[in-house]
Order: C-alpha cells, then sequence, then structure tokens
C-alpha cells in the first residue's frame, strides 16, 4: 500500500461554488486513490474535474494531512450555522456553468411575436386558439 495526496473539490458552501481541500489516502495506485477519495463526504462525487491531482507521499506527510483535516473547522462542521460561524476564512471558488450560459442566452435572443402592437408571449398557443389568417409575423 502507498500513501497518496488528493486534492479534490470540496461542496457545501454555495451553488455553483466550490472548495479545494486536500486528504490523505493509502491505496494501490493513483487510479484507486482517486476513486476512493471521490467517493467520500463533501466532495462533489458527479463532477467529472472533481479530482484536481494525485501526488504520491511519504508517510510523514500522510499524517501531517490527515492531522490537518482533523482539525479543520470545515471537516467539523454539523450544520451550516456553524460552517458560517467558524469557515469565515476559507476560499470559495465559482465555478463556470456553460451550460446555464447557454441557456439564459437562448432565452433572451427569442424572437418576439405580435398581434398588432399586442406582444405574443406564446406564439404557438396563441395562434393555435384565435382565427388568424396571418400566422407568426414577426
Amino acid at each position: 500500500m502507498s500513501y497518496f495526496e488528493v486534492c479534490a473539490k470540496c461542496g457545501h458552501v454555495g451553488r455553483n461554488n466550490y472548495v479545494e481541500k486536500v486528504f490523505a489516502v493509502r491505496a494501490e495506485d493513483a487510479r484507486a486513490a482517486a476513486k476512493i477519495t471521490r467517493e467520500l463526504p463533501r466532495v462533489k462525487h458527479h463532477h467529472k474535474d472533481a479530482i484536481r491531482y494525485v501526488n504520491e507521499i511519504d508517510s510523514g506527510r500522510y499524517w501531517e494531512i490527515r492531522r490537518q483535516n482533523d482539525e479543520d473547522p470545515y471537516f467539523n462542521c454539523a450544520c451550516i450555522q456553524d460552517q458560517r460561524r467558524f469557515c469565515a476564512e476559507i476560499i470559495v471558488l465559482s465555478e463556470q456553468d456553460e451550460s446555464l450560459e447557454e441557456r439564459n442566452n437562448r432565452e433572451i435572443t427569442g424572437k418576439r411575436f405580435y398581434d398588432g402592437k399586442k406582444a405574443i408571449r406564446n406564439p404557438k398557443k396563441y395562434f393555435r386558439f384565435t382565427d388568424s389568417e396571418e400566422k407568426y409575423t414577426a
């Protein structure tokens, strides 16, 4: 068994935010260490980039990381109120969610439809229930 230092994205710090934390793991190889870390509590399990890096370390560094994590208030909080009270100094990073941005851009650039001077919110539904000859005039 080897010792590994694994940096991972951890959650519970707000929507689209994360905190990078280092974990000490014993495993056969780096791939197994990453898999073990991904399943630990507070790690963003479903993110494909949740594991930032994996380094092999010696036993002294392993126990140093374990001691640091035992003293870290982020890992000792039981509720959000404790986290706000004790973890004010943690560095929270923001994730860029491209799918959300693309979706918002599509909604903004949507084409508007009018019946005379009246704007129509849902053109399909409006023209289905009215007897208008001219459909979808922009």
